[in-house]
């Protein structure tokens, strides 16, 4: 776990240090092309720290123009899109890459979210979704992935072809332990080495603390 979160800050770190380098590369390619301009034009042009900043920061020349979502499939791009809050024609040195990966990433298929610029006008989101491993059935039947996170309700038609896994309480879902997750990841893994032998799972009941008892198509093993 220290290791996972070692390698996302220096990952953040690292992505700062290129938006950075981009700006300032950015800025000096602007300039390069006022400067030339002046020379072509041959007529004197004074610009301040603060002028050129702003030509640089209103220039249509940085307008975003295409935006592209990579990895989607149970989410459309064009929701990915409205969620982030991008529009074609907006300053692309205005969009908040971090705030944007925060929206993103609340939607309940999205599981990473990376979104970068690239120069001058597209932006770039990589989504990582969410696979659905089996269903626990509180009341209501939820969606659960293989790291034995619960993220979201069953809709109306999508798909039931995963193992069942029914006995888990309320308060202890809700509660989020890291040992109820773990026990939710062992039930996916037996379901998927007995799938691996053929055997078709309907049903992983948690019967006790520390017992399974696995349905197959043709009789229970506990």
């Amino acid at each position: 776990m220290q290791l996972k979160v070692y390698r996302r800050d220096n990952r953040k770190k690292d992505q700062r240090r290129w938006r950075r380098l981009v700006l300032r590369t950015a800025g000096f390619v602007c300039l390069g092309g006022i400067l030339i301009a002046a020379y072509q034009l041959r007529e004197p042009i004074v610009l301040s720290a603060a002028s050129s900043r702003d030509f640089i920061l209103e220039s249509s020349y940085f307008s975003v123009r295409e935006i592209q979502v990579r990895g989607s499939d149970k989410v459309s791009g064009n929701e990915i899109v409205n969620i982030a809050g991008l529009r074609q024609g907006m300053s692309i040195w205005k969009t908040d890459l971090a705030g944007i990966e925060k929206k993103i990433a609340r939607h309940p298929w999205v599981r990473h979210v990376f979104v970068r610029r690239e120069f001058p006008g597209r932006i770039i989101i990589d989504v990582e979704e969410r696979m659905p491993k089996a269903i626990v059935a509180i009341r209501k039947l939820y969606y659960v992935d293989a790291d034995g996170v619960i993220f979201k309700e069953v809709d109306p038609g999508e798909s039931l072809k995963f193992p069942l896994l029914p006995g888990l309480r309320a308060q202890e879902i809700m509660a989020a332990s890291p040992a109820i997750r773990r026990r939710i990841r062992d039930a996916i893994r037996l379901g998927e080495m007995m799938a691996q032998r053929s055997h078709s799972l309907s049903e992983i009941h948690f019967d006790a603390p520390d017992q399974l008892v696995v349905y197959t198509t043709a009789y229970p093993v506990g």
